[in-house]
């Protein structure tokens, strides 16, 4: 059964790639300093003054001109080199189509390993490498690193595969899909080094719920998966009428939902992720911190953004922050997916 429901997820992908951004676009890299080494390295060392720093950078992000942009990236990015040096290992765990480049632009240096169920995902993510690579050598006229990409279920390749041990590993989106998610992060906590960083993002358990019961009503495709023809006739009917649903919601033709579904824009692969994934049962917030205790991990630093008290961050008091958030989701008070950064202890 759980292979099953893994065979449908890499059928998922397959068809519909995630983010699957074009090729062209580039990361906005000072948006994504959060997600450089540098950034939990510096919170784990207790040296939090940039960290918040980076934190301020991101919500001033639209008021910069081009020039301080730049400015500001540079500085950024000779602090958080600094503090993660170029012989770190970094592993991404359910990569997609996007992490692979992301994480490379912001560790020119570093050795990083991308996994992935997908095959059409993972030959996406060169197809950006090899295309910003080619542009970067004509630009800042040296190639990008390769990044190595692996495809599978990330436990078996955690385990057959990705050989040695990690410093960083970042998982997005990737934990609550899973059928066992307590042997993936086990898998991913056997692979770090000692106080090496994982940084997991999870779906709100309760603030998804909507999204659930839509999925439950086109839960019946998905159990045609083995009939080859006339699932792919239901999948793509159904994909064509969600569409066109959402393309007349995002222009507010639906009051109702406008404001709900905002989020997903246009992308094809956010509407199927969020209305026809075959595996999204979630996972109440505070067991996710449960097995990360359990098996020696120490949460550093964690964020969330709540309606009635707008963002929170966890830099000095990362446990009470956690509470909140969870307290939060069950009020269906979280508007975001909340992120945590642990330690192995």
């Amino acid at each position: 059964m759980e292979q099953l429901k893994i065979e449908k997820m890499r059928k998922f992908y397959d068809t519909f790639p995630y983010p699957n951004r074009p090729i062209f676009q580039s990361p906005a890299l000072l948006m994504q300093l959060v997600a450089h080494g540098g950034f939990a390295q510096s919170i784990l060392e207790d040296n939090l003054t940039f960290p918040k720093k980076i934190r301020d950078i991101y919500r001033s992000y639209a008021h910069f001109g081009r020039l301080k942009r730049n400015q500001v990236l540079r500085q950024s990015m000779r602090f958080l080199e600094g503090r993660f040096g170029k012989e770190k290992r970094i592993l991404l765990v359910g990569c997609g189509t996007d992490e692979p480049l992301l994480f490379r632009k912001l560790h020119l240096g570093n050795e990083i390993i991308g996994i992935d169920l997908s095959k059409k995902a993972i030959r996406k993510a060169r197809t950006k490498i090899s295309f910003h690579s080619f542009l970067y050598s004509i630009f800042c006229f040296r190639k990008l690193r390769k990044v190595e990409l692996l495809v599978g279920n990330a436990e078996m390749v955690l385990r057959e595969k990705a050989l040695g041990d990690f410093d960083y590993i970042q998982c997005f989106g990737v934990l609550h899909h899973q059928p066992e998610p307590y042997f993936l992060l086990k898998s991913m906590v056997d692979k770090l080094k000692k106080n090496g960083l994982l940084r997991l993002m999870v779906y709100s358990y309760h603030g998804r719920k909507l999204e659930r019961r839509i999925q439950k009503r086109y839960a019946e495709i998905w159990d045609l998966f083995l009939q080859r023809r006339i699932f792919r006739t239901k999948l793509f009917t159904s994909f064509f009428k969600l569409r066109f649903w959402q393309t007349l919601n995002f222009f507010g033709v639906f009051s109702s939902t406008f404001y709900r579904f905002r989020y997903l824009g246009f992308g094809s692969a956010c509407i199927a992720d969020a209305f026809m994934h075959p595996s999204d049962p979630g996972i109440p917030l505070g067991d996710i911190y449960d097995m990360a205790l359990s098996l020696g991990l120490k949460l550093i630093y964690c964020e969330g953004k709540l309606e009635s008290e707008g963002y929170l961050f966890g830099f000095d008091n990362p446990n009470e922050i956690w509470e909140k958030i969870v307290e939060a989701d069950s009020k269906q008070d979280l508007l975001t997916n909340p992120i945590l950064i642990f330690s192995k202890v």
